[in-house]
């Protein structure tokens, strides 16, 4: 069959495909501009919406640097040091990169503090220096110390006529209201020396975190009295401290009661450990009865020896 022409001069056949490809060209047009101007958008959104994800997982703690971390499992030495320690004995280990115990024995067990009471006087005391109701050239009762001689006297040589003056200052009452108020050490009656190795554990963290004493100078004299115990009439760095090798710093304070018949009515060891190495740290208190420092000695040495395994 043949299509007459139109006015134009064109078939009917020519007309029609005409109109097929210029709407083909319009459609090619349509999709190609959709193209151009969606495919941006919808990558920027794409990405804001990763973006946006990843900041929740952040904000919900899914993602850590905690969770680089290696966990160490400290509790089969406590056991085996444990099962083969006469006498009692207390032991914690805590991790304060990953913020967790990593091993425990007995943590609750309530012993007489002797020396560990000095670290909640001694904690109270650089929080009043910090706020100003305490000046630091100020003598200490009739001690022949200031207060912040006093305060770093208290751990690094174990000094009580220091501690007891400045617990006095503070009162008995009132340092056992605040370390069970302000910092939710419940179970010790500081002025009756008992405490457990859980509060000790607290008390050792506040100095670690130190978040109400930021003054550099108190700081460094904190860190320094714990790290820096030179011998005096007693070596105060023979339990736990000298168990570990030169690489690992040892920050820790003593309290201890020595029996007349030749055994160690109490012996604790409350440190902060440094692997300085690795940048790891952990809190580690011993609180023991009629337990040798030695064996609080042969303690640290496995803790390091299951560090590095």
């Amino acid at each position: 069959m043949v299509f007459g022409k139109i006015d134009d001069g064109e078939t009917l056949v020519d007309k029609k495909w005409s109109r097929i490809i210029f709407l083909l060209l319009l459609g090619i047009f349509l999709v190609t501009l959709t193209l151009i101007i969606c495919i941006p958008i919808k990558f920027h959104l794409d990405a804001r919406n990763v973006i946006n994800e990843f900041n929740e997982i952040l904000d919900d703690g899914e993602i850590s640097y905690s969770q680089t971390i290696k966990e160490i499992n400290f509790q089969p030495i406590i056991d085996t040091w444990a099962g083969s320690t006469n006498g009692d004995k207390s032991v914690v280990i805590y991790d304060l990169e990953l913020n967790k115990l990593v091993g425990s024995y007995n943590i609750s067990e309530k012993y007489n503090t002797a020396s560990l009471y000095k670290l909640f006087v001694v904690y109270e005391g650089y929080r009043r220096l910090q706020n100003g109701e305490w000046n630091k050239n100020t003598l200490a009762g009739s001690t022949g110390y200031t207060i912040l001689e006093c305060l770093d006297k208290s751990i690094r040589e174990s000094y009580s006529p220091c501690a007891e003056t400045l617990w006095a200052m503070i009162g008995h009452t009132e340092l056992d209201e605040i370390m069970r108020n302000n910092f939710k050490i419940t179970d010790s009656d500081i002025s009756a020396l008992i405490s457990t190795p859980n509060d000790i554990l607290k008390i050792m963290k506040l100095f670690y975190d130190h978040s109400e004493i930021e003054d550099a100078e108190y700081l460094a004299v904190i860190k320094d009295s714990f790290l820096n115990q030179p011998t005096t009439e007693y070596n105060w760095r023979q339990g736990l401290p000298s168990g570990f090798s030169e690489k690992v710093k040892v920050y820790n304070k003593v309290g201890w009661d020595y029996n007349e018949n030749g055994y160690w009515n109490v012996y604790h060891d409350a440190a902060m450990v440094e692997f300085a190495e690795e940048n790891r740290h952990f809190i580690v208190v011993v609180m023991t009865s009629r337990v040798p420092f030695q064996k609080i000695r042969a303690l640290g040495t496995e803790i390091e020896n299951s560090f590095n395994q």
